[in-house]
C-alpha cells in the first residue's frame, strides 16, 4: 500500500490539509468575490423555478424540518449539494465548509446555484443567489430541495409534502 508524499512547502502543507476540490471550490468561490459577481443583477434563465424563495410552505413537514431541526436542514443542504454538483456529499461538505472557514460560504454557494440555475434554465442572477444565501438560508434551502425534487425526481424520506407539481418516485443517482 502506497502512501502520499507531500512537499515540504506551502503548497504541501496546503494539499495535506484541504482536499483539491476544496481548494477549486474556495478558488471558485474566491474569483466570484473579486469580480464582483455578487453585484451582477442581471437574470439568466427563462424557466421559472417550480418552488421559489418565499414558497416554503408548499412542503410543510421540510419547511419544519429545516426551521426546527438544524442539524437535518444541514444534511440536506449537503445532499442537495451533491445532486446540484454531482460531487460526494461529504466532498460537499467539505467544500463548504473550507469555502465557509475564509468568509466565502455565501459565494461558493452562489457559485453552484448559478450553475444549478444554468442546468435547469432556471431565472435567477448571480446577486440573487449570492443575497438570498447571505440572508434568507432556510427559505433556498427548502427552495432548493423542493426543485431537485421536481428536476431530478429525488426525494427526502419523511419530508415529501410538495403540493401540486411535486416528485414522482426517486432516483438515486446525483447529477453528472
Amino acid at each position: 500500500m502506497g502512501h502520499e508524499r507531500y512537499p515540504d512547502s506551502q503548497e504541501g502543507c496546503i494539499d495535506f490539509m484541504i482536499p483539491k476540490p476544496a481548494q477549486k471550490a474556495t478558488k471558485d468561490a474566491y474569483q466570484f468575490a473579486i469580480t464582483l459577481q455578487c453585484i451582477n443583477a442581471a437574470e439568466d434563465g427563462s424557466k421559472e423555478w417550480d418552488h421559489g424563495v418565499f414558497n416554503c410552505l408548499d412542503n410543510l413537514p421540510l419547511c419544519l424540518a429545516v426551521m426546527c431541526c438544524n442539524c437535518w436542514g444541514m444534511c440536506i443542504g449537503y445532499r442537495n449539494m451533491q445532486y446540484m454538483t454531482g460531487d460526494s456529499c461529504e466532498v460537499a461538505f467539505v467544500n463548504g465548509m473550507v469555502a465557509g472557514s475564509v468568509c466565502l460560504g455565501p459565494c461558493h454557494y452562489a457559485v453552484v446555484r448559478g450553475n444549478f440555475r444554468k442546468k435547469y434554465g432556471l431565472k435567477g442572477s448571480p446577486c440573487q443567489d449570492c443575497m438570498c444565501g447571505c440572508c434568507l438560508g432556510p427559505c433556498m434551502l427548502c427552495s432548493d430541495t423542493n426543485q431537485l425534487m421536481v428536476s431530478e425526481g429525488i426525494t427526502v424520506p419523511f419530508l415529501n409534502g410538495l403540493n401540486a407539481g411535486g416528485a414522482g418516485g426517486a432516483k438515486v443517482s446525483p447529477a453528472k
